[in-house]
Order: C-alpha cells, then structure tokens, then sequence
C-alpha cells in the first residue's frame, strides 16, 4: 500500500498538469492533497476531474474553515466511512478503508500556518478523534517542525516576521504539535527509516518567503501498522521542483 501527501499550492496554479504527472508517476493507492483550492466549486468538478486524470475511483473533500484551503483524498479503496472533522482553520477528513493490513483509520489534515499553540489544539482534536481505531494514519502538511531533524536553535536570527510567528515563541523554536502527535503511539516515518534529513519546502518556488528547508508534511503510522512500513521518499524531480513550494511525500507499507 502507497500512501503520498501532496500540498499543490492553491489547488495547482503552477499547472495542475504537472502535479496530474506527478501523481500518476507515483501511482499512490491513497493520497492527500492540501490546498486543493477551487476543487469544490461547480459541483466538486475540479475534484471529479483530477480523480478521473490520476486514476481513483474513490475520492471525496473537506472544506476549508478559512478561505479555499481544502483537503482532497483519493482512493482506489473503497471509503467505508468519512467524517469532516470541524472547526479547524484549515480542513481534515478522517477515513476509514480495508486493507490487506486490515481496517485503518486516515487522518488527511492541513494545520493551521499561524501559530504552534493552534495547531497543538487542532491536533489534539484529530487525535482524540481516532483514538478508538487500533490502525491509524496522520498524513498531510502540519505546519510544525520535528525536535528530531537537528534544527539549528539560531537559525530564528534569519527568520522573517511570518515564520518567527508560525515556528517560535520568543525566540525559541517549537515542537509541540509533532511532540503531542508522537506522545500518543504515532511513529512518523522518515524518523523510522533514517530519512528525516530531507526537508519538504520550498522547492524552487517559496511563496511570501515562509519556509526555511524545512520538514512540513509528514506521514505518522500507529504503532500497528509501523512493523509493514517499507519506505519512505521525498520525490524530487524536475516535475516537483515547479509544481508547488512543497515537494510531495510517499511511504510504502507492505
């Protein structure tokens, strides 16, 4: 089973093309994407559409609480049940599909940029939410860093005023949501397999300057599920480098 987490920036203004190419070069079996922007408009035609060009027979959508910045999922497995969990600034839909690993609950979420103390709220709700499924995944853009990727403490001195909001507090770097995520029995799974060196945005591309080579979209797997991870890869190519300001990111369970 292929899991990817892809945010498109504003649901693929630099060509919903190539991030159709990427997608169908990867050929997840379950992917989320952030910012899937305008995909709801005219009776989910956009949403239709890249389910039909990429190849899922299964797909469906969170709303945004703050403008268009929705959450998208798609599926070649069946969505037995689907829950849009609210409020949250951005969106999140929860899941559940049968595997061969068994039923497992997904999480595609998008935190809010703004501040740590928010998303540890959020998070905190999404993970009270799927605290009664064994099997469970938490994957998408969180916004947070990981105290696990050696993060230079002075790098703050070269922040700008967007990022010392969206990853300090007076001055210090912050963890907690990717703290709380890890706390509960989540394993994130580039920590797994030794692959968390590599940052996920900004490609080539670094909208209003808010990232830093950092590591923003994660895959977390329950600890049932951690003994099939397989692989885990950042994918970069020339594709991706242009596509979004966030490269998209896959584990492989088997």
């Amino acid at each position: 089973m292929k899991l990817m987490t892809y945010n498109i920036l504003n649901g693929g203004q630099q060509g919903i093309d190539a991030i159709i190419e990427v997608v169908r070069r990867e050929a997840p079996d379950y992917l989320t994407l952030n910012e899937a922007n305008t995909f709801a408009a005219d009776d989910n035609r956009l949403l239709k559409e890249f389910a039909g060009r990429a190849g899922f027979p299964f797909f469906d959508i969170a709303l945004s609480g703050e403008h268009d910045y929705h959450v998208a999922v798609f599926s070649t497995y069946p969505l037995r049940e689907t829950h849009k969990l609210t409020p949250l600034m951005r969106a999140c839909l929860i899941a559940r599909i049968d595997t061969e690993c068994g039923p497992i609950s997904i999480a595609s979420l998008h935190l809010t940029p703004f501040t740590e103390d928010m998303r540890d709220e959020e998070i905190d709700r999404i993970i009270k939410f799927q605290k009664s499924c064994p099997n469970r995944i938490l994957m998408g853009d969180m916004n947070s860093l990981s105290r696990y990727d050696g993060y230079d403490p002075g790098m703050v001195e070269h922040f700008n005023d967007m990022q010392l909001k969206k990853f300090t507090t007076n001055g210090n770097l912050r963890f907690d949501a990717i703290d709380k995520i890890m706390s509960v029995g989540y394993h994130d799974t580039a920590v797994e397999l030794g692959k968390n060196n590599e940052y996920t945005a900004p490609t080539a591309i670094n909208e209003f300057a808010a990232h830093s080579n950092m590591r923003l979209d994660y895959i977390f797997l329950s600890e049932s599920l951690t003994p099939y991870l397989k692989d885990y890869r950042v994918i970069k190519n020339e594709l991706t480098e242009n596509a979004s300001d966030h490269y998209p990111v896959v584990a492989e369970l088997s």
